[in-house]
């Protein structure tokens, strides 16, 4: 999966800036799932910036401190908003401390970047209105970086890429230091989907998962050491 966060102050043009990527990435054919962020909740009457990603995106899911979307009435992590989402390509407005992924940065004036962790970024552009919008050929120059840089780290700072938080590992990927293999949380020996979507493990406990089932397995007729699928079907 494909993702990347739009940053920047109050009234840079971010709602601007997603709206064209979402509808860029859509008339391409591709899903595309949208993730707003928000200090002060969300209105939902038409026209407001939720409404508009509605219109064109897969799907959508938002969290606040007041309300969350799919109808929640407290905050939720956004690890478990995303695998709500049916979709290709994430993009994400807002989350400033959301280092799990690249980001585009808009900026007003010079040095309006360094609150925004510049080390994450792929791209900054002017701040942009719906008066001035980027042009598509800029639309069409960022879709792409984010097809060729974009990624989604799961977020548990587990530190078993030697880094201490993700967003240290998410830069070094950005300037081609690591590469997305080395998350151990992601690519670790052990996989476990539910309903088709990845869970990442923190090393310690796929340690324990991995342990605790070989043994148990061990004990059974017919089992020989080896690579083990198990599905539990809760339906």
């Amino acid at each position: 999966m494909k993702a990347v966060a739009i940053v920047g102050k109050k009234k840079s043009g971010k709602t601007t800036l997603g709206l064209a990527l979402v509808q860029y990435f859509t008339d391409k054919g591709l899903k595309v799932g949208v993730i707003k962020h928000s200090h002060h909740g969300f209105d939902e009457e038409e026209g407001t910036d939720t409404q508009q990603y509605k219109q064109i995106a897969t799907s959508v899911a938002a969290y606040s401190p007041s309300q969350s979307f799919v109808s929640w009435s407290k905050e939720k992590p956004l690890q478990d908003l995303i695998p709500l989402l049916d979709a290709d390509v994430i993009v994400m407005e807002g989350g400033n401390k959301i280092g799990w992924m690249p980001r585009i940065i808009t900026v007003r004036e010079d040095d309006d970047d360094k609150d925004f962790f510049p080390e994450l970024a792929i791209a900054q552009i002017p701040a942009c209105t719906n008066d001035n919008p980027p042009s598509s050929e800029e639309i069409e120059r960022l879709a792409t970086l984010v097809m060729e840089k974009g990624f989604l780290l799961p977020g548990l700072n587990c530190g078993a890429c030697g880094r201490e938080f993700c967003r240290d590992f998410a830069a070094d990927i950005n300037a081609g230091k690591a590469t997305l293999n080395g998350c151990k949380s992601t690519f670790g020996k052990m996989d476990v989907t539910c309903n088709d979507m990845p869970l990442a493990l923190n090393p310690f406990v796929a340690d324990m998962l991995s342990a605790g089932i070989s043994g148990m397995l061990s004990q059974l007729k017919g089992y020989v050491p080896g690579d083990l699928k198990i599905t539990i079907k809760n339906r």
